[in-house]
């Protein structure tokens, strides 16, 4: 498998980043709903920690993807006979999944750091307190919180749209992102 993309197949270093952008965000995804909706107070203070520094690389994740795409000569578009409405939502569902990504990065640190909580990302750094600011962490953990059910849904309906091309289509959308041809 070759490392770059090209024009019908993704390369071994963008299908990895997909895949660790999928478990990523999935296990962040799934850690915040089981932070603000099921745990008791010591088992999210147990998880927050690791919740926000995984948070945080995910930005950074965020950023080599996308700096990933640009060095690119030949990224795939999508399958031959995708109608033109398709493809377009395809490109816009890509660049929502990034950006909500980013927005639950950016809008988590400083929720925390306006409700005077520095974020300590595995003792590598740590992003320091700005002291209590209501005014600043209200609209931040508001805006978390709706981007965050947001993008539960809409990794669940990309996964849901690959699954609709594997089995319905029954085209290499898919696939490809497995390493396969087109």
């Amino acid at each position: 498998m070759k490392l770059f993309d090209s024009q019908d197949r993704f390369g071994a270093v963008s299908i990895a980043n997909h895949w660790l952008l999928v478990v990523v965000v999935i296990g962040l995804l799934a850690s915040g709903l089981l932070i603000a909706e099921v745990l008791p107070d010591a088992g999210r203070a147990a998880l927050i920690p690791l919740h926000k520094a995984i948070g945080v690389l995910v930005a950074v994740l965020v950023a080599w993807v996308v700096l990933w795409w640009q060095v690119q000569r030949g990224r795939p578009g999508a399958v031959p006979g995708t109608p033109a409405l398709e493809a377009r939502a395809r490109n816009a569902m890509h660049i929502v999944l990034l950006v909500g990504t980013v927005l639950l990065s950016l809008s988590g640190v400083l929720m925390s750091i306006n409700s005077g909580h520095p974020v300590n990302v595995f003792g590598l750094f740590t992003i320091p307190a700005w002291g209590e600011n209501p005014g600043l962490a209200g609209p931040a953990r508001t805006v978390h919180t709706v981007v965050g059910y947001a993008m539960v849904a809409a990794v669940a309906g990309h996964a849901l749209v690959s699954v609709k091309h594997h089995y319905v289509n029954h085209d290499v959308t898919f696939t490809r992102m497995l390493g396969r041809g087109a």
